[in-house]
């Protein structure tokens, strides 16, 4: 076959889709797009491999056309995704048509009672291996360009149906238009069409035609600055005359690391900040005495010090509460405690030594030798962590999980730990907590299996609870990011009401997304040497290897350190070689 007859029978093939309708089966549809995206891949290579600048320019156009095709069908299936209600599916459709086995021919089969993904969102994100978000943010793009759904699950014009002709025309930047729709959307009432009733745009220009007309008209004529420049103009002209201005969300928000230095962004109403400032100004000064006691590190309970371990790049604070529970006998030394595990003023006494985690008295000039910054610091996590006392409202009480291994414990000086929230302890932070704080420790043995803690009665709580999150750290589902503090106990080996027993072997720790995958069988967890693991479904797994998550630093098989330089305790008279606080010993 020669040039023009190849071409001429791609020309008919285009076109064969749309003349043949519905005798094309949904197996040849696919075919047919596989076997397009295969040519597009050839011919890509092919270019790549010339160096004609006229031939690569050509193509960068014709990949761009592909972009805004393909920009296009992400939202249209997306729609469709939801409009089908492709998240009812069964979990064995969902693993054939991963496998490829699957017969499209005849009615789809559903799941039977609840269903493995609770929205088409849901579904998107794990079949496409999406951010939840951004599988989410596709489907809303397509309520405002495509098409949206009724209480009744049919489809109904978009919200933005101008916006909509120029997106579908394709005469714009299609990427340009999402960004659009999405800045107009929010100056728009809620959207009530699934609720039932009809949701009109009342976004007007100051001559009252609709901010959409002229943002269509913008995007249509103009090029993409000048286009971006005008729509941002009447956005804020808008914005001054019809939006009241709405304050920044109240609340403790958590910020970055930086150089091991934790940020975090407080925002308060006048009166808790009078309560806030009120701090700061008593304890900025060094002449009182709320400003003397800010400024030593051990002079009142919960002080804050800065850390003077050259492990670290950055000064970190670290807390001290007031009460110093007692040491467990496993955790008491058989030698004095060493100079750095003492409390600064103990040293001091000890050696005859200036205490080296304070700086001197101001002297004649009455500088101030440490930041009014770091007194108010201080001052305020005094008031943070010292016990509280009378008052209507339950006060929350810091408590912290010191995760280490047993090697560690044994060698302090270069050891490193994590907390239950995922906060990293230099060596010397770590050791002056464990020296003078109210710490929780809870050390590990072999493949993570918590040595000390027991078992409890109904629901994995307390201590028990904080035994299975030290050795799961969280979630184990694969990629699952929520917080620890947001995870449920599951009874995976068996269930309460089957006999099963509530203790830190029986209990894995699953979000509330993952409980519910558990429960309708479209997860499985498993028993690895005494580590759960989670065997995904085949269509996410086609391996159907057990995983355990690795997002809050929870370990798998083999993962425990192998110090050498470690310690060895001596030889048991009796003849056991196990060292003292095994795993077989607790």
């Amino acid at each position: 076959m020669n040039t023009p007859a190849l071409i001429a029978t791609l020309h008919t093939l285009c076109a064969a889709p749309l003349q043949l309708g519905t005798q094309l089966t949904g197996d040849m549809m696919l075919r047919l797009g596989s076997l397009t995206l295969a040519l597009f891949t050839a011919i890509g290579q092919l270019v790549h491999q010339h160096r004609d600048p006229r031939l690569v320019l050509a193509y960068c156009d014709l990949v761009e056309k592909f972009a805004q095709q393909i920009h296009h069908e992400q939202l249209a299936t997306a729609l469709d995704a939801e409009l089908s209600g492709a998240h009812a599916l069964s979990l064995e459709s969902f693993d054939q048509l991963r496998a490829g086995t699957c017969i499209l021919e005849g009615e789809p089969q559903l799941a039977v009672g609840r269903t493995c993904y609770k929205s088409a969102g849901d579904l998107l994100a794990s079949w496409l291996g999406l951010n939840y978000f951004e599988a989410q943010r596709r489907i809303d793009d397509a309520h405002l360009l495509i098409g949206r759904r009724t209480a009744q699950g049919e489809s109904c014009e978009p919200r933005m149906p101008q916006l909509a002709r120029l997106y579908a025309d394709g005469g714009a930047n299609r990427r340009s238009i999402t960004v659009t729709a999405r800045r107009l959307e929010k100056l728009e009432p809620k959207d009530t069409t699934f609720d039932g009733t009809p949701a009109q745009l009342t976004a007007r220009d100051t001559d009252g035609q609709l901010l959409e007309t002229h943002a269509a008209r913008a995007l249509a004529q103009l090029g993409p600055n000048a286009a971006s420049k005008e729509i941002s103009t009447r956005i804020g002209i808008y914005k001054e005359l019809h939006c009241e201005k709405q304050p920044p969300a109240l609340g403790l928000f958590i910020g970055p690391v930086i150089d091991g230095v934790h940020e975090f962004t407080l925002r308060t109403l006048a009166a808790h900040a009078q309560v806030i400032r009120s701090i700061r100004v008593q304890s900025a000064d060094w002449r009182t005495q709320a400003g003397k006691a800010a400024r030593h590190a051990t002079a009142e309970p919960a002080a804050f010090v800065p850390d003077p371990s050259p492990a670290t790049k950055a000064q970190q604070p670290v807390a001290h509460p007031a009460a110093t529970p007692s040491t467990p006998t496993w955790l008491q030394p058989e030698t004095p405690m060493p100079a750095w595990a003492k409390p600064a003023d103990k040293q001091s006494e000890a050696d005859g030594t200036p205490n080296c985690t304070t700086k001197p008295e101001p002297t004649g000039n009455h500088e101030e030798t440490v930041t009014s910054e770091l007194r108010a610091l201080n001052a305020f996590m005094a008031i943070l962590t010292s016990p509280a006392s009378g008052g209507k409202i339950k006060p929350v009480i810091p408590r912290i999980f010191v995760y280490m291994w047993l090697s560690d414990l044994q060698n302090l000086a270069e050891a490193h730990a994590v907390t239950s929230n995922g906060v990293h302890l230099p060596p010397g932070e770590l050791r002056r907590t464990l020296a003078e704080a109210n710490i929780i420790p809870v050390v590990l043995g072999g493949n993570s299996q918590p040595l000390d803690l027991g078992r409890s009665r109904r629901y994995h709580e307390g201590y028990v609870r904080a035994a299975v999150l030290a050795r799961d750290r969280g979630c184990i589902v694969p990629d699952c990011t929520t917080p620890p503090d947001h995870v449920e106990i599951d009874h995976y080996q068996r269930s309460w009401a089957d006999g099963g027993t509530t203790s830190v072997q029986s209990g894995a720790g699953l979000c509330p997304d993952g409980h519910h995958s558990r429960h309708v069988d479209q997860i499985r967890i498993v028993d690895v040497d005494g580590l759960p693991h989670v065997i995904l479904p085949a269509h996410l797994d086609p391996e159907q290897k057990p995983r355990r998550n690795t997002y809050w630093g929870a370990l798998q098989l083999g993962d425990a350190p192998d110090h050498e330089a470690a310690p060895v305790a001596p030889p048991d008279p009796s003849g056991s070689t196990d060292p003292p606080g095994s795993p077989e010993e607790s």
